[in-house]
């Protein structure tokens, strides 16, 4: 468990160094309403108490490999169980993941 919520919190790390260089972050083949979507599934997830590294396995099956997209995604999973989940609804974990999108963050 340790190691894939480490993979998350260094992911994290590169995206937001990635981000200051870059501007807007690439999304890949995904829209900031499906980002939100996701955040909306992983808030899900986190309040039926799915564990971060169950969440990162689920992950797995929906985004096999690397990709751009899954690198997001594990950036979300991030949030939704750090932090900033102890404070989201899964409503609010979608809107807020959607509307951070939307303003290139």
């Amino acid at each position: 468990m340790k190691s894939h919520l480490h993979h998350a919190v260094l992911v994290v790390g590169i995206f937001s160094a990635i981000q200051v260089l870059a501007g807007t972050y690439p999304l890949g083949d995904m829209t900031c309403p499906e980002i939100g979507q996701f955040a909306s599934k992983a808030m899900q997830w986190r309040e039926d108490g799915v564990t971060p590294k169950e969440a990162v396995q689920r992950l797995d099956n929906l985004r096999p490999g690397e990709s751009v997209e899954k690198k997001n995604l594990l950036m979300v999973l991030s949030l939704v169980y750090g932090g900033y989940g102890d404070g989201w609804t899964v409503k609010s974990a979608g809107d807020a993941m959607r509307i951070d999108c939307q303003a290139g963050r």
